[in-house]
């Protein structure tokens, strides 16, 4: 297989999603300005539009990809240029998989992987989050983020919100927000890797976009057109409130029954909200790391 796959990997609620959008207008627009209907040029690996293209890959086996043993033996055949449908030489992905082997079966391998961005956030504020986007206590979330074993639903994102059944669901495993992190950032492959956090994503946006840009002119040779317009245009147009404004009015595919996609956005909401027992579950599983990542 060609190494074709940029993942853009991340535990998720951690920002993600706006590194898509500016990675969107910095690639597929002229001017750097984002608009929702370009969210197609990054989709998210994990949907059900993916799998239902590919149902042949899974034979018999598809009435049972909702064990994730079974799901992982096909994984990397959902990789390839073919299964993903693609036509450039090259395609983004969003994941919130860990790097992980199931019976051996990887999620991915580093002949698929041209390249890895990495977003982590701080776990605290995390667990505010996924339990809003979720509708679960924090008590909840933060159980969730703290199991090793921790898998989640594939999200629906098409048009008929029934094309699977709980059976036929595939799941992905994304583990703790330790080992998530862990997974992707230490890896030994030769493969170019930038990690970011969410938070200089949203309080030094443009240096942080700025570093993105290198990444790929560094690294792969990347020329863009344009460019100091397109950053301007990026900066505004990614703005939160924006994004957050637009979801009121029009929806937004990510969101959940529970809450919608873009709710605050800030950092350090754990201070105010967290108690002092919440804060010791997440720290005392993952404060190496955190501290690492200056999360203190």
């Amino acid at each position: 297989m060609k190494k074709q796959i940029f993942w853009l990997a991340s535990y998720p609620k951690s920002g993600n999603t706006l590194l898509r959008f500016i990675l969107i207008s910095l690639f597929f627009t002229k001017d750097g300005i984002f608009n929702f209907k370009n969210s197609k040029y990054i989709s998210q690996f994990e949907n059900t539009i993916n799998i239902i293209r590919n149902k042949k890959i899974f034979g018999s086996d598809f009435e049972n990809i909702g064990n994730i043993n079974i799901f992982y033996k096909y994984i990397l055949e959902l990789q390839s240029k073919d299964s993903l449908g693609f036509k450039e030489d090259f395609i983004f992905l969003k994941t919130h998989s860990g790097l992980f082997k199931i019976n051996e079966n990887p999620f991915t391998v580093i002949n698929n992987t041209r390249g890895i961005i990495y977003i982590l956030r701080d776990p605290r504020d995390v667990s505010i989050s996924w339990s809003k986007h979720n509708g679960v206590t924090i008590d909840k979330s933060i159980e969730f983020m703290n199991n090793d074993y921790s898998n989640y639903m594939w999200p629906s994102l098409a048009k008929d919100k029934n094309l699977f059944t709980e059976k036929t669901n595939p799941r992905t495993l994304m583990s703790s927000w330790e080992k998530n992190v862990l997974s992707w950032t230490s890896l030994k492959w030769d493969v170019p890797i930038l990690i970011l956090k969410y938070e200089d994503l949203v309080y030094d946006k443009l240096n942080t976009v700025k570093k993105i840009v290198d990444f790929f002119k560094n690294n792969y040779n990347f020329k863009f057109d344009n460019l100091k317009i397109k950053l301007n245009n990026i900066i505004k147009s990614t703005e939160f409130k924006i994004l957050k404004r637009y979801e009121e009015k029009n929806g937004f595919l990510e969101a959940t029954e529970h809450n919608q996609f873009f709710s605050v956005g800030k950092k350090n909401q754990w201070k105010k909200i967290l108690s002092e027992n919440q804060i010791k579950k997440i720290e005392e599983k993952s404060k190496e790391l955190m501290n690492k990542y200056d999360y203190k």
